[in-house]
Parts: structure tokens; C-alpha cells; sequence
């Protein structure tokens, strides 16, 4: 296997333009979701349970990660952590042999498919705290959208090709290829 490419988009583009982007995610999913299910749904909000909802809200990033695992569990993953700015936790998932192209892109796909429509399902069946479930599920397609970017690159890389992490990015590896005068 030889390196086609190799990515990483916090040194690229910064980890603060990432975060705005994420944020911008957020805050655009929550308000056509909130309004398109508000002006369907129209209960009262209640804001009693809050502490519900704020423990809720912590624990979508690590059930997030929690999902990431599932098609990679046999490749042994390995989860670590670091804190940006000392106060925002950072997991990172890294598998130790390189997991194919197709697998790679069902890992970072189910998360989305998996929580958001339980969250906004979540909003469908308790009217009265749409709110909070449209603030998670906007929560979590923020988070998602590091994903997505990842997705828009290996999605044009070669077909066949493997995905190597680590801790710095990725690389796309693809197969030596065998010389012509064999």
C-alpha cells in the first residue's frame, strides 16, 4: 500500500474555523427544525426538566463516539482525549490497521443516521419539550458536520482504497500496483 493522501483539516483550516463551522451548523438545523416542528406541532413548551435535558445534552458527543465504533469494533479501536482551550473535551477514534473505504464512510454516516431521527423522533412524540430535542438533535448535526467534511474528502478518493488514521489525520492508502512487465 502506498500513500495517495493524507488529511488533516485542524492543521489546515484551524480548529476555530472548524468550531464556527460546527456552531453555524447548529444554529441553522435548530431553526428550520424547531420552526418547521413548531409551527406543525403547536403545544405548549414546558421547561420543566431541564436537568433532563442538560444531562441529555452531555452525553450525545460520547454516545456519538460510542456509534463511530460500531462497524470498526473488530479493528480494535482506540479512544483517546484531550481538552482544547482547557475546557472543551476532545475524543478521538483511532483504529490500528487501515479499515476500508466503504466501512470508513458507514462510520462516519450512522452516527447521523442513527441519533438524529431518534432525537427529532423524540420531539414528534413529547410535543411539549420539542424544543429540547431540536436543541440536541441540532447539537448533535453540529458535531456531525466534522463528519461530513471528512466524508466529502474520501469520497473521491480511488475505489479499493484503505483509510489509515492516527492521532494527527488520515491518510488514504491505495494498493501498489503490480509493473507492467509481469
Amino acid at each position: 500500500m502506498k500513500c495517495w493522501r493524507t488529511f488533516n483539516f485542524e492543521k489546515t483550516y484551524g480548529f476555530n474555523k472548524l468550531f464556527v463551522l460546527s456552531m453555524m451548523t447548529t444554529m441553522l438545523v435548530f431553526s428550520v427544525a424547531f420552526s418547521s416542528m413548531q409551527s406543525y406541532y403547536s403545544e405548549p413548551l414546558h421547561a420543566t426538566g431541564f436537568a433532563w435535558f442538560a444531562a441529555g445534552l452531555f452525553a450525545v458527543y460520547p454516545f456519538h463516539k460510542f456509534i463511530h465504533l460500531i462497524p470498526v469494533i473488530h479493528y480494535q479501536p482506540k479512544l483517546t482525549w484531550e481538552r482544547k482551550y482547557s475546557f472543551l473535551p476532545v475524543l478521538t477514534v483511532t483504529t490500528r490497521k487501515p479499515v476500508s473505504k466503504h466501512r470508513y464512510m458507514a462510520c462516519l454516516l450512522l452516527p447521523f443516521f442513527i441519533m438524529t431521527p431518534l432525537l427529532l423522533a423524540g420531539a414528534v412524540l413529547w410535543p411539549h419539550f420539542l424544543h429540547y430535542f431540536t436543541m440536541a438533535a441540532a447539537f448533535h448535526t453540529g458535531i456531525c458536520s466534522f463528519d461530513f467534511l471528512y466524508l466529502k474528502t474520501i469520497v473521491s478518493c480511488p475505489k479499493g482504497s484503505m483509510i489509515e488514521e492516527d492521532i494527527e489525520g488520515f491518510e488514504i492508502l491505495i494498493p501498489d500496483e503490480p509493473p507492467a512487465w509481469r
